[in-house]
């Protein structure tokens, strides 16, 4: 739907339209409302658009078995109406202050209104009085700051794939955990980046402490606990495209399976296929046994510092299903490798006692 809707009007060399709205809005379409199992409707002006120009584009780029699927549907608010809402939200100026209030903006193809939630902590009354006082423009409260996995902030709970780093190492976390024993909240990383009592950081911010860390090398994976952790992972990088995902499940991969990892030194990397689930790595330390083996094609897999990064595939544009953690590499130059070792997701929620913090 996404290409129909970009079809339909020019784009710049980055893919924006240069118009500065809302795809599809300056030539009429408001938005694209549905799901694969109800179907989709295209929202549209037809006092802007042609209804036909939009069914020929529907006809061009959407597949002979999904076109029963989609319709068009007339506007309620006219795109004008729309596109001075959002250009008004855009221009700043709702009050004194506006320049330095932190919000975020998208049109809601539903409603028809220009979605507003701005940081509440950091927001004046007299900017949210203003942002009110906006015809077209639907505001909630809410807390907005931007973020990093180089530098991943306590607040609402530490993600998985974060850079975490303690006095001698840097590693990256896996995926946050709730202990099956007392319903505690923790996160997981590889086992060999430091024994009990190891204290980690990601940038200048406490991510935790191992806290457990058993029969390794039989098993390279660890516990971490002691700050606050929260259900999604870090999955910004060249192979995802979503910059993080809500963790809704895990599960071991089959053999076959096309999956992610995202380490916090190569960032996300996708199209990882699983060949065995019953590998062997062994190093001075001893050996790791039934772990995931996965390559991608001559590729790079992983990086040094990823290890304890999670595994993961994608059920959905936002969501991620947890395989398990990076631990090791083979084929490797430069500590750049083509072929991938995790931990399998089963191994670690019982051995560590653990399950994942969904959202």
């Amino acid at each position: 739907m996404g290409v129909t809707v970009r079809a339909l009007e020019p784009l710049d060399a980055t893919g924006r339209p240069t118009s500065g709205l809302p795809f599809g809005l300056s030539q009429g379409v408001i938005g694209v409302i549905g799901t694969a199992s109800t179907g989709y409707k295209v929202v549209v002006d037809t006092q802007v658009l042609n209804e036909k120009k939009v069914r020929a584009a529907l006809s061009k780029n959407v597949p002979a078995a999904g076109k029963q699927m989609v319709g068009v549907e007339r506007s309620c608010r006219s795109a004008k109406a729309i596109a001075d809402a959002w250009n008004t939200v855009g221009a700043r100026a709702w009050s004194d202050d506006a320049n330095r209030t932190t919000f975020a903006a998208d049109l809601d193809p539903a409603s028809e209104n220009i979605v507003v939630e701005y940081d509440q902590a950091s927001t004046s009354p007299e900017s949210v009085e203003g942002l009110r006082g906006l015809t077209g423009v639907q505001v909630t409260a809410g807390g907005l700051e931007r973020t990093s996995r180089l530098s991943d902030t306590p607040k609402g709970g530490h993600w998985g794939g974060a850079r975490i780093s303690s006095s001698s190492k840097n590693c990256s976390a896996g995926f946050s955990v709730v202990r099956r024993s007392d319903g505690k909240r923790g996160s997981v990383t590889a086992g060999h980046c430091g024994g009990v009592g190891t204290e980690w950081k990601s940038g200048s911010n406490f991510y935790g402490t191992t806290s457990v860390r058993t029969n390794y090398p039989d098993y390279d994976q660890s516990l971490l606990t002691g700050s606050s952790y929260g259900p999604r992972i870090w999955t910004d990088g060249p192979g995802d495209s979503a910059s993080k995902r809500t963790v809704t499940g895990g599960a071991d991969p089959g053999v076959g399976a096309v999956i992610c990892q995202s380490g916090s030194f190569s960032t996300s990397l996708c199209g990882l296929t699983v060949r065995s689930t019953s590998a062997k790595y062994c190093d001075v330390d001893g050996c790791t046994t039934y772990v995931i083996r996965a390559t991608r094609g001559g590729q790079i897999a992983i990086m040094g510092g990823d290890s304890g990064g999670p595994v993961y595939s994608r059920p959905s544009s936002t969501t991620a299903t947890i395989r398990g953690i990076t631990f090791a590499g083979a084929g490797c130059t430069s500590s750049r490798c083509t072929t991938l070792y995790a931990e399998r997701y089963a191994s670690i929620t019982g051995h560590l006692g653990v399950r994942a913090l969904t959202g």
